[in-house]
């Protein structure tokens, strides 16, 4: 992997470790969603991936380590390749104007918010062998909360990330 590469996965993982922990407080509020999926957008699948495992790995270290970490990284990850692979490809051939496209993309990341706290339930209930639909009911208002932020978090994150990497004005 190039130094440029290495250089850029270790810069954005300190950006999201640092963003985790400010907002370790607030239950489910989190621009890292975000960043991972602006990352997939920008540099690619793996790029994002590397940036999200080591997010993961170190903030496990700093807010508590256990077999949960494994499901976020599962989680994440399912949500990255759903976004790369499915969803932004989708909002692209929509056709939308510029303010528009982002409007339909930040809903869409919203969504994978969602999809991450579908995700996580389930490989909670499996690893602690518990009914999945007491995990989903019970973590129903916490993935709300982490799709409302995702969308609110996305279209700052994009427009920064798309003016430091090409200069370009969106809004």
């Amino acid at each position: 992997m190039p130094l440029k590469k290495i250089s850029r996965v270790a810069i954005l993982s300190a950006l999201a470790i640092v963003l985790r922990m400010v907002f370790a407080a607030l239950p489910n509020i989190q621009p890292i969603t975000a960043i991972f999926l602006v990352c997939a957008v920008f540099y690619g699948f793996w790029e994002s991936f590397l940036i999200m495992f080591a997010t993961m790995l170190v903030t496990s270290f700093l807010l508590g380590f256990g077999p949960w970490v494994l499901g976020q990284i599962i989680s994440f990850g399912s949500v990255l390749f759903l976004w790369k692979f499915l969803f932004y490809p989708m909002t692209r051939s929509l056709r939308f104007g510029k303010i528009n496209e982002v409007l339909i993309q930040a809903l869409f990341a919203g969504l994978m918010g969602i999809v991450y706290g579908l995700v996580i339930d389930t490989y909670s209930a499996l690893l602690f062998s518990a009914p999945l639909l007491a995990y989903v009911l019970a973590g129903m208002s916490f993935n709300m909360m982490h799709a409302v932020s995702t969308v609110f978090f996305y279209p700052i994150i994009l427009s920064i990330f798309r003016r430091l990497v090409s200069n370009e004005k969106i809004m």
